[in-house]
């Protein structure tokens, strides 16, 4: 008989291809559609990320009752200790005659839910959870072949079942110092030493220390806490992003755990929307002294109460700042930022640098950087690979061409922002071609699979089914996965917004014309990005050209 749930009660939820994570019966959205099976389903509320999805009943768990059970014994993900805390936090409110009401046991629910696979195929469930740590049972083919290497035998399986869309945070299985040769590529040992480009800044003789070891100095339970309201210490973001607040409150889940070494250049910032945000907030808590700029003062305010300066305007910036970054939308907004009246070419005189992130077509990168290097100015270009998240993680991918000693100057930035910076040379343009190449597979990517997802609810075939058997083939990766559940719960808050994606493809589709180069699919997909901002979903998600299948 299937476990019974209230509005209300703190549950585990496993959810398919995902490790049991805390959450929360709730009273169902009205946005949110329910799942067609006929399987009873609870709406619960997942602590730590702030998201919500319809859960069958059979992959809920009592919370109280099954915490230790539950609670991976290694390779803890990314905000689940959090999670947990913020669960705890409740639980604590309630009560006391609640929190010690009588449950079922834990091995009669887990009899429950697993009544057959627990003992005839446990590789099937370990195999759905590679994040658990747990050792298989023997296995009968290969017992009398391979018992003499268990070590080698369990590397090599987490190397093969390791998932790009968990990354873990336990410091304590997984060194910082076996990840940081993967943060940047072709650094030279000069960039240890910070290079200054301004004649204002201060010198140091003293080599740069990149202090691998220094993340695990920063205090765990006392620091991560749940606080009911923002501090000073956390930034609010705007509600126009939906950015979750537990991931912007609770510290030692970004950079500080990279342990990076700031450089003593002062850091501007142009551009506080959803990429920018993550981006600021990462430089500030990785110890940078940044001063912010945007067209809205509402975001610096908070930007402020974080710890950053206020510039006036783009020029007030860049004459405060030795490197300032600039992160838009669209190619006219970089242009009325460094063009335009208090623009950055106001406050440009030798030796100040400027770093365009904004992904934007190869001639207005020219015309940019043309202008900043004729008044003394030196110029970098450093699209990024990502969306909301991984900003908010600082796992972007950084992709760089310009000058080579402004990219060793940014060293410290582009470590406590990105997971891995290329440069790929000292050609202007070359890594705005490389991130446009990027988006368009991406683009393509995504309209075949809502075209996927569209057909599949056609022809009458669980969504939810499709999204498993996804996760566990070839095809398992953070866009199919994440964009899968989206779009099963209708829910398209913009990790990406749905208009940029489609000016990528037309950045694209113009490169590709350029060079005479046909390009198919990217103009079909194309089509249906438009087609989708046609039906209002411009400022969604990415996710949303779905809608253009099934109108």
């Amino acid at each position: 008989m299937a476990v019974k749930f209230k509005v209300g009660d703190l549950v585990w939820a496993k959810m398919k291809g995902f490790p049991a994570w805390p959450g929360k019966v709730i009273e169902p959205k009205s946005d949110i559609k329910r799942p067609s099976n006929k399987k009873p389903h609870q709406f619960v509320y997942f602590f730590g990320s702030e998201n919500y999805a319809w859960m069958p009943e059979e992959s809920l768990l009592h919370y109280a009752s099954n915490k230790e059970k539950a609670t991976p014994s290694s390779r803890v993900p990314k905000g689940f200790k959090e999670a947990v805390e913020a669960a705890d936090d409740e639980l604590k409110l309630r009560p006391a005659e609640e929190q010690e009401r009588e449950l079922p046991s834990i091995d009669e629910e887990l009899a429950q839910i697993f009544p057959t696979k627990k003992k005839s195929t446990p590789q099937k469930d370990y195999s759905r959870e590679p994040l658990s740590g747990k050792k298989s049972k023997t296995k009968p083919a290969e017992s009398t072949t391979k018992q003499t290497k268990p070590r080698n035998r369990d590397n090599f399986r987490k190397s093969i079942t390791k998932r790009p869309y968990s990354p873990t945070s336990d410091s304590k299985k997984t060194p910082v110092a076996q990840k940081r040769p993967k943060m940047s590529n072709s650094i030279s040992p000069q960039a240890k030493t910070p290079i200054y480009a301004s004649t204002n800044s201060a010198s140091t003789d003293a080599p740069r220390e990149r202090g691998f070891q220094d993340a695990f100095d920063f205090p765990d339970d006392e620091e991560i806490e749940v606080p009911s309201t923002t501090t000073s210490n956390s930034v609010a973001v705007s509600s126009s992003t939906q950015i979750e607040e537990n991931l912007l409150i609770n510290k030692g889940v970004f950079t500080s755990s990279k342990g990076v070494v700031p450089t003593p250049l002062r850091i501007g910032f142009l551009g506080l929307g959803i990429m920018g945000q993550g981006m600021v907030m990462n430089l500030l808590r990785s110890g940078h002294e940044v001063i912010v700029w945007n067209r809205t003062n509402l975001k610096c305010k908070e930007f402020v109460k974080a710890g950053a300066l206020r510039g006036t305007s783009p020029s007030d910036v860049i004459q405060s700042s030795d490197i300032t970054f600039t992160c838009v939308s669209d190619s006219l907004a970089v242009r009325d930022i460094v063009f335009g009246n208090q623009g950055v070419l106001q406050g440009i005189t030798k030796g100040k640098c400027y770093v365009e992130m904004s992904t934007i077509d190869e001639e207005t990168v020219q015309d940019v950087a043309e202008a900043i290097m004729a008044r003394g100015g030196v110029f970098l270009e450093a699209p990024v690979c990502g969306s909301r998240v991984p900003a908010l993680e600082g796992q972007l991918v950084i992709l760089t061409s310009g000058d080579r000693k402004l990219y060793d100057d940014c060293f410290s930035c582009f470590e406590a922002m990105g997971k891995k910076s290329f440069y790929l040379g000292n050609e202007v343009g070359t890594a705005c071609k490389m991130k446009l190449v990027n988006n368009m597979l991406l683009g393509c990517v995504m309209s075949s699979l809502s075209e996927t997802m569209a057909l599949a609810e056609k022809v009458g075939l669980d969504q939810e089914d499709l999204t498993e058997i996804l996760s566990l083939g070839s095809l398992s990766c953070p866009t199919i996965i994440h964009k899968c559940q989206a779009i099963m719960n209708g829910k398209y808050d913009p990790h990406f917004p749905l208009q940029h994606q489609q000016k990528d493809l037309r950045l694209a589709l113009g490169l590709g014309d350029r060079v005479e180069q046909p390009l198919h699919m990217a103009s079909a997909a194309n089509e249906m990005y438009k087609r989708s901002r046609n039906l209002g979903y411009s400022e969604a998600d990415m996710s949303a050209v779905y809608k253009s299948c099934c109108s």
